[in-house]
């Protein structure tokens, strides 16, 4: 009986320990990672195209009766993201004064302001806005926030001409304003 008993008490023994290695071998590990992604801000000037051509139309020399004409610039940007937009003729004016050329022969000009506001006193647009550390610096530029790229928003630019600057010689005159958005 003895003996049985001894060898009840080793299988008994050798189960347990089979039981507590194989209670030792089954386990879990766990562990994560991150999903990341990073959007960078974004924004879309449209401004082609003759629709979007300041157009003073014709008028006779010396009777422009102080002219205004306007056109739409439109953009598109991130949500909630902040832009400014610059215009600059070709004369490089900081103030939006730009400077219509005679195309074809001649040396006559026809200067003309551009302008966030209808009429003569309409304030100024130039391209006097920047971007300094993050910080928004319109001056005389627009300054605006994205509602996101599907979103389009669209800005009227106003030019004006003095009757006194139409008294030059007839023809066709012409100039190019660059549009910048900083955002």
């Amino acid at each position: 009986m003895q003996f049985q008993k001894s060898l009840l008490t080793a299988t008994l023994l050798a189960a347990a320990s089979l039981t507590a290695v194989s209670a030792n071998a089954v386990g879990t590990a766990t562990g994560n990672f991150d999903v990341t992604i990073k959007i960078d801000s974004t924004c879309i000037v449209s401004a082609v195209g003759a629709a979007q051509n300041i157009n003073f139309g014709t008028v006779a020399a010396g009777d422009a009766d102080d002219a205004t004409s306007a056109t739409d610039v439109t953009v598109a940007c991130s949500k909630n993201a902040p832009y400014i937009i610059n215009l600059t003729p070709s004369n490089n004016d900081g103030a939006g004064a730009g400077v219509m050329a005679r195309l074809g022969s001649g040396s006559d000009t026809v200067p003309y302001q551009l302008r966030k506001e209808t009429g003569a006193a309409g304030a100024i647009w130039g391209n006097g806005g920047n971007v300094v550390n993050g910080d928004m610096t319109p001056g005389n530029s627009l300054q605006g926030v994205g509602t996101g790229i599907a979103n389009v928003i669209p800005h009227t630019i106003f030019a004006t001409v003095t009757t006194a600057a139409t008294d030059v010689q007839p023809g066709d005159y012409k100039d190019t304003v660059a549009i910048e958005v900083i955002y």
